[in-house]
């Protein structure tokens, strides 16, 4: 079975909101932005979601100790996609 990429459109409502929360832009900070390569760029974007997944992991284990690694591994993905249906244990969603 295969599956076709489909792209996601961003909300034009949510950009909108996005924008007016973040402010201005900081010209020098496009201007940086606009001379790096697609590699940089990349480089941010992994360090941002290796960030990311360091607090979730953090938050999850503080919340539940309790947790084998097996059962945190998949909450943290499950957080990371936004889908709590992922995972192969059903019975640890529950609490939820």
């Amino acid at each position: 079975m295969t599956h076709e990429f489909q792209p996601v459109q961003p909300d034009p409502d949510a950009v909108e909101r996005m924008r007016r929360q973040l402010g201005p832009f900081d010209m020098h900070q496009v201007e940086i932005w606009r001379r790096m390569t697609p590699a940089q760029h990349l480089d941010i974007v992994f360090q941002a979601y290796h960030l990311a997944l360091q607090i979730v992991r953090k938050t999850e284990q503080d919340l539940h100790p309790e947790l084998t690694p097996e059962e945190l591994k998949w909450r943290v993905i499950r957080r990371m996609h936004g889908d709590l249906s992922l995972g192969r244990d059903r019975k640890s969603r529950t609490d939820e």
